[in-house]
């Protein structure tokens, strides 16, 4: 078993950057198991904010025949040409 000595102890050893990576994963180790006081803390940057709901729009499901497929893509083209 690890004991604060021995934590203590090697932390004298170690450089000032990885100090304080140990440091920050050690107090996230202490707050994790108080979710209401991680929101709270994340909520002063980053205040909760709610989605508006899109309605998508309504697509037609008719079948077109060959034919009418040809006519919409003759429009379209020529309505492509005429823009040009």
């Amino acid at each position: 078993m690890l004991t604060a000595e021995t934590l203590y102890q090697r932390a004298k050893t170690l450089d000032a950057a990885t100090l304080q990576e140990v440091g920050d994963f050690l107090e996230f180790l202490v707050n994790k198991k108080n979710l209401e006081f991680l929101q709270a803390q994340k909520r002063r940057y980053f205040p909760a904010t709610s989605l508006e709901t899109v309605e998508p729009p309504a697509l037609g499901t008719r079948v077109l025949s060959l034919e009418e497929m040809d006519a919409v893509i003759e429009l379209e083209a020529s309505q492509s040409h005429d823009r040009d």
